[in-house]
């Protein structure tokens, strides 16, 4: 499929500075414990979490966590590392900072009035990183973070709705396109970059790839029109996620359905090896999924994809290989399993 030309990019400076008095997180001992949305591996013995109110926690274990206190109490929802620089994303479109492995923190952006979240981050280079998140925000920065530029790209919407844009721009004009254009992009929910591709998952069936970064977009048809939460770049193709625990695999032949145990919402998936991937539910439920044979169908009913239930029953939002144990984090903090046990 060829790349639709057929886009706009308008961009807006951004400045580092935040429209609203800064308030610090707060030291809460039951900070682990609290509603905790991503966590990294940020070295070999060493993982890093964030959360609502602006909990940032690292440790090495379950039970040897500490917390950083940062500028901003506002939730956050992702994070990610490039050699010792963090980035974490969140609510109010906050982007934080830190230069040193999450010893000190500062706020790079943040728009308490927009009353929209950031929903994923990534850096391609030191200086050259994107945040996307809720109602088509995407922004850009090519200085490490000390400005940040806002971009409208119509490739990413259907083609019906890019149609009917071009109908608006040719009767009223550029500006009320702009208006238009923003308040239909879908949210997007998850970005991650595999092979100098960068793909993106979102609303109403949004599956998109780039090849420059993000600058252009080709969306990639699916036969399914829910929205997406997680994307993931395995060993034999890209599998995403969404509502109900709709999931499909990337195939030489097209999309794959794969048929999980439970009807809850897919909000992440863990690579554990080359053939098992593991699916982060709501209700609590943690999915195995043997993709080793993807010639059969792989669905709950032949045992190529297995549930178990976390006892507190909240959704676990993601998950990470850690020390030969998953660490996942919930709307109950911190949690593991190991050998299939919770």
């Amino acid at each position: 499929m060829k790349f639709s030309y057929l886009s706009l990019l308008f961009s807006l400076i951004a400045t580092p500075a935040v429209i609203a008095a800064q308030e610090s997180s707060i030291a809460s001992h039951l900070a682990n414990k609290s509603l905790l949305l991503d966590i990294i591996n940020i070295d070999t013995d060493r993982f890093m979490a964030v959360g609502e109110r602006g909990h940032v926690l690292s440790g090495s274990s379950l039970d040897n966590t500490y917390q950083h206190i940062i500028p901003t109490k506002s939730t956050l929802t992702a994070l990610t590392q490039l050699d010792n620089g963090l980035w974490a994303v969140g609510h109010d479109l906050t982007i934080l900072h830190s230069p040193d492995m999450g010893e000190t923190w500062l706020v790079q952006f943040q728009d308490i009035s927009s009353e929209k979240p950031f929903l994923d981050v990534l850096f391609f280079t030191e200086s050259h990183g994107i945040a996307v998140g809720a109602y088509g925000a995407f922004y850009r920065t090519r200085d490490g973070g000390v400005t940040w530029q806002k971009e409208l790209n119509a490739s990413l919407l259907h083609p019906d709705d890019q149609a009917y844009l071009d109908e608006i721009r040719e009767l009223d004009g550029e500006e009320f396109y702009l208006e238009e254009l923003a308040s239909i992009l879908p949210h997007f929910n998850r970005v991650t970059f595999a092979n100098g591709i960068l793909y993106m998952v979102g609303e109403t069936g949004m599956i998109a790839q780039s090849q420059d970064q993000g600058m252009t977009w080709q969306r990639i048809e699916i036969d399914y029109d829910g929205s997406f939460f997680a994307i993931a770049d395995t060993p034999k193709g890209l599998i995403v996620g969404g509502l109900r625990g709709n999931t499909f695999m990337q195939t030489p032949n097209g999309w794959q359905t794969i048929t999980l145990c439970e009807e809850a919402s897919v909000n992440s998936f863990t690579v554990l090896d080359s053939n098992t991937i593991l699916a982060l539910q709501n209700n609590g439920y943690y999915t195995s999924i043997d993709i080793s044979n993807m010639d059969q169908d792989i669905t709950c009913k032949n045992n190529t994809v297995s549930s178990i239930q976390s006892s507190e029953k909240t959704s676990i939002l993601n998950a990470i290989r850690f020390n030969d144990q998953v660490i996942s984090v919930s709307a109950s903090g911190l949690s593991s399993f190991n050998n299939n046990k919770k």
